[in-house]
């Protein structure tokens, strides 16, 4: 069924009979931020980590929630999609030097012809399709024009989409003496992030445990376990995918990211977002279960890393 398109007034009146409070912002501040900022669809969203009372006359109305909780959920959202998206983009980088530097190292390759039978398997069809789609695109045009009837790795690399590469990888690993340097699952997983950061998805506007919840492999327990979480806390936050799909982030980063520089710059940036601006207004969520017991482990967890 299709709901009414409400207008601000309304939605603040829908927000009160669901018990949201005004008590930080005042009602003219509350408009001018849905006017301006964001839109109440995307920034209600958040809301899913706040409970209900579940019996008496404010049942099914939230608990112990501010309209100002929200806004500061979406803000540090906003900063850790930024930082993930540098993570990832980090991992995308030393995956293409690693990889590049395997068939350099394999006496077998001579760096054309493993791309030549990429692009000719079940994989590689629409590849090419998109390389001629992309001549005209300013950042790749010259390298695709310039290399496209013999297409060495180093360019091919270049050109093509985080998941092309991932495909890519896998297929250099079956053909050559290289390897992953870490599992094809947690890689896409690492993908599907990195798609959800650049494309501004909500990241931490549900981090309930789930019932149901997959089995992670052993690399991303002992990854876990390495960094303090005890198994209690570990079984219940990694139940929940967006957790999860974070950690496995940063154990594929710990894995693949080796330069100083770069692990130095990012370690700081997600550090200083977990360690300074998640506490700046740590009062907001100090009767909130949900938040401060997925915060504690994943300060944890990035904490351990050097």
């Amino acid at each position: 069924m299709r709901k009414p398109m409400l207008s601000v007034d309304q939605l603040i009146s829908h927000m009160q009979s669901k018990n949201i409070t005004f008590a930080v912002m005042d009602v003219d501040d509350v408009k001018a931020y849905l006017g301006k900022n964001n839109n109440y669809f995307k920034l209600s969203s958040y809301r899913k980590n706040f409970s209900k009372y579940t019996s008496g006359e404010r049942a099914g109305q939230y608990e112990n929630l501010d309209f100002a909780y929200l806004i500061e959920l979406a803000r540090i959202d906003v900063q850790l999609r930024k930082v993930i998206l540098g993570m990832c983009l980090d991992i995308e980088h030393f995956l293409k030097v690693g990889l590049i530097k395997g068939i350099e190292d394999d006496k077998n390759q001579d760096g054309y012809t493993i791309v030549e039978d990429f692009l000719k398997s079940s994989d590689g069809q629409n590849i090419v399709r998109s390389m001629e789609q992309k001549k005209n695109n300013p950042y790749c045009g010259d390298l695709i024009s310039a290399h496209q009837s013999d297409m060495p790795v180093w360019a091919f690399v270049e050109i093509i989409s985080f998941g092309t590469l991932l495909r890519f990888a896998d297929f250099v690993t079956k053909s050559t003496s290289w390897s992953l340097p870490v599992d094809y699952i947690a890689l896409d997983i690492v993908r599907q992030l990195r798609n959800a950061a650049a494309h501004n998805n909500c990241i931490i506007n549900d981090l309930n445990t789930k019932t149901t919840s997959r089995t992670h492999p052993k690399y991303i327990t002992t990854f876990v376990s390495r960094c303090g979480v005890s198994k209690h806390v570990r079984t219940k936050k990694m139940s929940n995918p967006r957790f999860a799909q974070i950690i496995y982030m940063l154990y594929v980063y710990d894995s693949v990211v080796q330069s100083d520089n770069s692990r130095k710059q990012s370690l700081a940036m997600i550090k200083e977002l977990v360690n300074v601006r998640m506490k700046e207004h740590k009062d907001y969520f100090k009767d909130n279960p949900i938040i401060i017991s997925t915060y504690e482990a994943f300060s944890e967890i990035v904490n351990s890393l050097t």
